[in-house]
């Protein structure tokens, strides 16, 4: 039924769009308006079709099919937003106006949603390094002026694979990294021939090492066989785990899968290495707080508690998270902000604690990034 419904509202999406197309582009005859018609059929079909071949997995061209298909769901979107827009705009300009071209208005409505959706494309495979400085409260001396660098939501393994893993390397080793930590959603849900260039993470060039904490992703691809690929590598997996970095913690959380219930506070308060006097690093991949009591998969969506009372009372510094992708494209950007109150990317301070919310490195569902950018986060501390 759910399916269902999903398939609906995209047919009607794509039915919006070529009401518009026939009406800006003045197409009368049928023929004409049957090929508009058989045009958005195909693409209808061939995006349900790509969402079923993804998860089958496959080579070259199910990642070509993926990516085409996912760009035309972030043009989708953003034609149906705009055409809402413009047809506001008209009805409000005909009180004025008795004559409007409304075909020059609709083509360039419809231009403009095209070039903004590539320019989001484009963004995708662009990943910008995000600079920021944040000051820590008793922050050990050997910690001072350096740098930890944070990736998250790669989704390697579908559109993104060996190519653009090598391009973010390349750009984290240019960073002189301290520590660089992976917050989750490494790897995607439908990752195939993944471990024929997953070894490239060895190539980071990190001080102190380089360490990871699993995300939901990894937990829909099937968290051990995940781990098993990473286990291979020259990463510290942090599987609630702590470790002492010359005076830092760094505290791993691993993310609680489907039916999974995990006492976040108390794994870390139970753990013999917790020292709340220290200065606390958190890696956890939701933006969320660790909760009172058991923290579920399914309580991290839909307005999660985002207060952090428990990291405060915990004396935790600084939590690193990603996730939410910082919405990654309108509305959804409006979206994310609602559902996590405002708490979906950047920088958050609460009285000593503070979090630090990455908008991804990578990106999942539409093949596009017109909300926000992929990044890399430079965290200098201070």
């Amino acid at each position: 039924m759910f399916f269902a419904v999903i398939l609906a509202i995209l047919l009607a999406l794509h039915a919006v769009v070529y009401d518009f197309c026939i009406r800006a582009f003045s197409i009368q005859d049928k023929i004409g308006q049957s090929k508009v018609a058989l045009s958005l059929l195909l693409l209808f079909g061939g995006f349900v079709g790509s969402f079923i071949l993804a998860r089958q997995g496959g080579g070259l061209f199910t990642k070509i099919i993926s990516l085409s298909f996912g760009v035309w769901f972030g043009i989708l979107l953003n034609l149906v937003w705009m055409i809402l827009v413009a047809w506001l705009v008209i009805g409000a300009m005909r009180i004025f106006w008795q004559k409007l071209n409304f075909q020059l208005i609709g083509q360039i409505v419809i231009f403009c949603a095209v070039a903004y959706s590539l320019f989001g494309a484009w963004n995708v495979f662009h990943p910008v390094v995000k600079n920021v400085e944040i000051e820590l409260k008793n922050l050990p001396q050997a910690w001072s002026g350096k740098t930890i660098v944070q990736i998250s939501d790669l989704h390697l393994g579908g559109i993104l694979d060996e190519n653009f893993l090598k391009k973010v390397i390349s750009e984290i080793n240019q960073l002189n990294p301290e520590i660089v930590v992976i917050t989750g959603d490494l790897l995607d849900g439908s990752a195939d021939g993944i471990e024929k260039y997953i070894n490239l993470l060895n190539e980071i060039k990190s001080a102190s090492g380089t360490y990871f904490v699993t995300g939901n992703h990894e937990g829909y691809r099937g968290a051990e066989d995940s781990l098993r690929i990473l286990r291979k590598l020259n990463i510290h997996i942090l599987e609630n785990e702590i470790v002492d970095l010359a005076g830092l913690q760094l505290i791993g959380i691993s993310y609680p899968g489907n039916g999974e219930n995990s006492h976040v506070r108390q794994i870390i308060e139970d753990n013999p290495s917790f020292d709340r006097d220290k200065v606390n690093v958190l890696l956890f991949h939701s933006p969320t707080s660790l909760g009172e009591g058991e923290v579920q998969h399914k309580n991290l969506y839909w307005k999660p508690n985002v207060d952090f009372q428990a990291a405060q009372d915990l004396g935790i510094d600084l939590q690193l998270s990603g996730h939410s992708h910082g919405g990654q494209i309108f509305p959804f950007t409006l979206i994310t902000k609602w559902i996590y109150d405002g708490y979906e990317h950047g920088l958050h301070k609460i009285n000593n604690f503070q979090i630090y919310i990455s908008s991804g490195t990578g990106v999942w569902g539409p093949t596009l990034r017109t909300g926000c950018n992929s990044e890399i986060v430079a965290i200098k501390l201070k």
